[in-house]
């Protein structure tokens, strides 16, 4: 399959970061949906295809990322999907969470793309 026939969810509340990373992704030849948090997230996956993969940040508005991970492990139909973290804070954040990777920002590309490829 080309890396087009995979859907990547991007969740991140500074604009100019989802963009760049959605951009990144889609001239990767990934389709990207970005999402400025994780209630927007939440309200389209209840309507729509899955994602292969979501990256998101942890600290966002409305609902975080640990708010967000912690509904979809409460949805089964959301629980398999792999998350990769991308946050400026520390990892432990992520403890409890059930994520597949976390990355430091700023982010290494190469690192995440590698890691995308792998899920997709």
């Amino acid at each position: 399959m080309a890396s087009s026939d995979y859907k990547v969810m991007v969740i991140e509340d500074d604009a100019e970061t989802r963009t760049c990373l959605s951009e990144i992704l889609e001239m990767e030849g990934f389709r990207v949906e970005a999402f400025a948090n994780g209630a927007e997230a939440l309200s389209h996956l209840t309507h729509s295809p899955l994602p292969r993969l979501i990256i998101m940040d942890m600290r966002m508005p409305e609902m975080d990322g640990a708010q967000f991970r912690s509904a979809m492990l409460q949805e089964p139909r959301l629980a398999h999907i792999p998350v990769l973290v991308v946050t400026a804070y520390e990892p432990s954040t992520t403890n409890g969470l059930s994520v597949s990777r976390v990355f430091r920002k700023p982010v290494n590309v190469t690192a995440l793309l590698d890691t995308v490829r792998q899920y997709c």
